[in-house]
Parts: C-alpha cells; structure tokens; sequence
C-alpha cells in the first residue's frame, strides 16, 4: 500500500510540474524591440538560429541561471533571446531556469497571445541619416492594426520621446513620412500616428472619439522601446492633431511632462460658427451627429470645456492670418486654462496661416519650450543650431518616400 502510495504521489508530482511549466509558459510572452538573434543557447557565443524582426511576438518557457536571457518557442522548435530587447509581459521570474541542453517540453504552443495595445507588428526602415533611422510602423491599437512612423537615434542611450499628432482626417492630411525630421534630427525617439481609417489603417475615422486610443496607446509602446526616457515624454499636434493632443491629456495626466500645439482645434462649437458647412458634413460623416443633435459629444471633443483638467505645461501656437481654425480657439483655451491656475502659454504668430506653414510649422517655438521641460546637459533643441542637420536630413528622408 505504502508504495502504491509512494507511486501515486510521484505521478502527482510529475503531473503538477509538466502543468505548472505549461501554466508559466501560456502566461508569459516576450515581444522584441529591436532586430534580434535567436540563438540555440543562453549568449552571445551560442549559434544563431534565425533573425528576428522588431515585433515578433513569442512565448516564453524558461530562462537562464542569470536571468538575462529567455528560452521561447519559435517555429516548431526553441531559442534564447536576450531580455535587454524585450519587451515583457507575465511573471518571467517564476519561469523554471534552463540551459542549453534542456530538453524542450512538450506541448509548448507556437502561437503568441492576442496582440495588445502598443505591441508592433512591424518596423521597416525606410531612411537613415547620420543621426537617425526613419521607419515605418504598424502597431496594434483596440484590436486594428494602425499605420504610422517610427525614429530613433542611432546612438546607444536613452533619449526623450514625442508623440506626434496629424491634422486632417481620414486620408485628407496623412503624414508623408517628413513632417516631423527637426523633431528626429534633435534627438527625441518620434511616434506618430495616422490614425484608424486614414494612412491605411484599420477602422474608421472618428474625429476625436475613440480614435484618441490610437495615441493613447502609443504610451505602451513607447515604454517597449529600450532607448526611451519615460520621464521625458513630449507630445506635439497641428490643426485636428490638437485637439487630439488635449484629449489625450486630458486622460494621460502628468505621463507626458510638455506639450504644444499649432493651430490646435480646442471647440468644435466655435468651430462649427467659424464653418457652417461641417454640421452637415465632416461632423455627420465622422461623428454621427451635429453639435444640435449630440451637443455633449462636442463637449467631450472641445478642450474649452474641461480647460482644467489638462495639467501638463501646455504651449498654444498659432496664427493671426489662419482661415481653417481661427485663433481665437487657442485664446479661448488659454484664458480658461490660465483662469484655474494651469501652465500655459499662448504664442500668436502674426501673418501665421494654418499649420504656420510659411513658419517651419511652428516647430522652433515648440522646440524651444521642450527645452526648457526635457533638456539635459549635451542635448541641444535650438532650431538654428539644429538647422545643418535637418537641412541635410530633408533630401534625404523626402528622396526615399519619393519626394
């Protein structure tokens, strides 16, 4: 009886440990930041088994005695990933420690878990300088896959981010690939997105309504980047891609330190004054509704109304001469953050039109605030010092894109 016992309790034993390392592997997943070897063991000595693209999702098994490496699941087979270039979800320390010899378990799935939000399907280089690589980019945002872009420093360190805003809608105003070269060539690691249903990504267009996700998730993917500060996020948005810019603060808090905005579009009741044509058009089509007949889906859009809850250091740009967006929006939503007490500052540029277009965009007055929020010793935002650089990055970044 005692070993029948004995034997029972050892099938047990043997059944809780092939559960539990099924259990870890289906909970912890690793997705690369980078271009990144997998290797048949735990170092950079090991062989490479194959080369992966930034992006790659995979599930993650075991690890190795000095927890710098990871054992995944790849292609009917296994590899080694070094943890410095991943990007982590679940409770790696609990997976069980491997070398390279271990035999690799049973029944481990080839697939990644469900994609979430801010997790990159792929990045394709498209331009380099000799500060910067430019690529292209697809994430995931609420399930859609959403098209946008990607810089990065080709230095090794950590730099600060800025999140990018498009104007327009749709595919009217779709970012070519350029509009944000002073931004790159000053060293930030630049996101922008073209939002669902424009750019070619998944979805539809809602003006402001759950679109804003598509930026709020930049947020995840930023903090997947190994080269990013988190403590020096910056956002910066023109016409529409204000209004997305105080929406997203509005919900993100202090995670984003500064901000700046051209042109920014912060009442869609004053907008609809300004342009009678939009409450039969653009707002129907985009929104579902006119400022009439679903009044309180304006409110949420239109910054005026909630001035106070934007709390990041906000600076307002724009234009005497703009015909699209008239500036009294951006004074509107000065006088109302500045009456409770917020940190903003409004910039009016005389003969300015929308977007400030004949003023590089507004951008050298945005750089000069960020500096005064996010620039450390050995970085320089100034625009006129930054002038060579992205004077020489133009041609090159508009040559590849076919401009």
């Amino acid at each position: 009886m005692a070993r029948r016992f004995s034997a029972l309790l050892i099938a047990a034993l043997l059944l809780i440990g092939i559960f539990g390392t099924a259990l870890a592997q289906e909970s912890v997943t690793v997705t690369t930041t980078t271009l990144l070897r997998l290797r048949s063991g735990p170092g950079t000595t090991y062989p490479e088994i194959a080369l992966l693209e930034a992006g790659t999702t995979l599930p993650a098994f075991a690890r190795s005695a000095d927890s710098a490496w990871l054992r995944v699941r790849y292609s009917g087979s296994a590899g080694w990933l070094a943890i410095r270039y991943l990007r982590i979800q679940g409770n790696w320390q609990a997976l069980p420690v491997h070398s390279a010899t271990d035999p690799i378990p049973e029944g481990l799935p080839d697939q990644p878990a469900q994609p979430q939000n801010g997790d990159i399907l792929s990045l394709t280089l498209y331009a380099q300088t000799n500060a910067t690589n430019y690529y292209r980019l697809t994430y995931y945002s609420d399930g859609l896959r959403i098209n946008g872009f990607l810089t990065e420093p080709r230095r090794e360190g950590t730099f600060p981010a800025l999140i990018y805003n498009r104007g327009g809608n749709r595919d009217v105003g779709a970012l070519r690939g350029y509009e944000f070269i002073p931004f790159a060539e000053a060293g930030f690691v630049v996101v922008a997105s073209q939002y669902r249903g424009g750019g070619g990504s998944e979805g539809f267009d809602n003006l402001g309504g759950a679109d804003v996700n598509d930026v709020l998730n930049l947020i995840p993917l930023l903090r997947s980047r190994p080269n990013v500060d988190m403590n020096r996020i910056a956002m910066f948005g023109s016409s529409r891609g204000g209004m997305m810019t105080y929406i997203a603060l509005r919900r993100l808090g202090n995670t984003v330190k500064v901000a700046a905005t051209t042109s920014g579009l912060a009442d869609l009741f004053m907008w609809a004054r300004e342009r009678p044509d939009l409450e039969s058009g653009a707002y129907p089509e985009l929104i579902g509704a006119n400022t009439r007949s679903n009044p309180a889906a304006f409110r949420e859009r239109s910054a005026t109304y909630w001035a106070g809850e934007i709390v990041t250091p906000l600076l307002l740009i724009h234009g005497d001469a703009d015909t699209e967006v008239s500036v009294e929006q951006s004074r509107a939503l000065f006088n109302r953050m500045r009456a409770v007490g917020r940190t903003v500052q409004l910039t009016i540029i005389p003969g300015g039109n929308h977007g400030l277009l004949n003023f590089d965009d507004g951008i050298p007055t945005a750089l000069a605030w960020f500096a005064r929020y996010l620039q450390r010793p050995g970085e320089n935002f100034d625009y006129n010092f930054l002038k060579p650089a992205i004077d020489e990055a133009n041609p090159i970044v508009r040559g590849a894109l076919g401009f």
